[in-house]
C-alpha cells in the first residue's frame, strides 16, 4: 500500500472513496537514478508519476538551453498531461536529480479511477489545481523579478534551494547561474546589514 499516495488523494478530495486494495494492483513503483531520464521530448508520456521519495525536474530546450519548469519533490504528481491524455509526443524533458522512488500510473489506472463515484470529480479537481500551481508560476516568471521569484521560492518551498543545483534553480527562476550567486549575495548582505 502507499500511504503517501492516498493521503495525497484525500487532500485534494477528502469525500473520494478508493479502495487501496483494489487500485494497488494498478500501480506501478519504479525506482531511477540521478540523472536517469522518465520521459523526452519527441516520445508519448505513458504515465502520471508521483514521486514517493527524491526530486524531478522537468524542462524544456530552447536554442540549446535548458529550461526548467518544475521540480517535483515527496508527494507531488508530474507528468506531461497533454501527452499522457491525446496520446502525442511531448515537448517536455522528464528527469530525476536526485535518487527517486516513483509512483507510476497508466491508462488503465486512469481509467479504473475514473469509473468509481466521484471519480471523475476527482481527476477534474487534481487537474484544476495543477493548472492553478501552472498559471502561478507561469505569471511569476513574467511578472516578477528574479528576487521577488527567487524570495518567493525560498517562503513557499525552501527545500528545493537546498536540493536543487544552483544552474537547475537559475534556468527555473529564468536567469543565468551567476545571476543566481549575485542574487544570493545581494539578499544575503540585506539581512546582515
Amino acid at each position: 500500500m502507499y500511504e503517501p499516495f492516498y493521503t495525497f488523494i484525500l487532500k485534494i478530495f477528502p469525500e473520494f472513496n478508493i479502495d487501496p486494495m483494489l487500485f494497488d494492483p494498478f500501480l506501478e513503483c519504479v525506482e531511477v537514478n540521478k540523472g536517469d531520464f522518465l520521459f523526452q521530448a519527441g516520445d508519448v508520456c505513458k504515465f502520471i508519476g508521483f514521486t514517493l521519495k527524491g526530486c524531478i525536474r522537468v524542462f524544456l530546450l530552447k536554442e540549446d538551453r535548458e529550461c526548467t519548469l518544475s521540480f517535483h519533490t515527496e508527494y507531488q504528481s508530474f507528468g506531461d498531461y497533454r501527452s499522457f491524455l491525446k496520446q502525442q509526443p511531448t515537448s517536455f524533458y522528464c528527469e530525476a536529480i536526485e535518487r527517486s522512488k516513483i509512483l507510476m500510473f497508466n491508462h488503465q489506472a486512469m481509467r479504473f479511477i475514473e469509473e468509481l463515484p466521484d471519480g471523475q470529480k476527482f481527476m477534474r479537481l487534481h487537474a484544476e489545481g495543477f493548472a492553478a500551481m501552472m498559471q502561478n508560476k507561469l505569471v511569476s516568471l513574467y511578472m516578477d523579478t528574479p528576487e521577488e521569484r527567487y524570495c518567493n521560492l525560498f517562503e513557499s518551498e525552501p527545500h528545493i534551494i537546498d536540493r536543487v543545483p544552483s544552474y537547475h534553480l537559475a534556468s527555473y527562476l529564468g536567469i543565468k547561474p551567476e545571476s543566481l550567486s549575485r542574487l544570493k549575495r545581494r539578499i544575503y548582505q540585506r539581512k546582515i546589514s
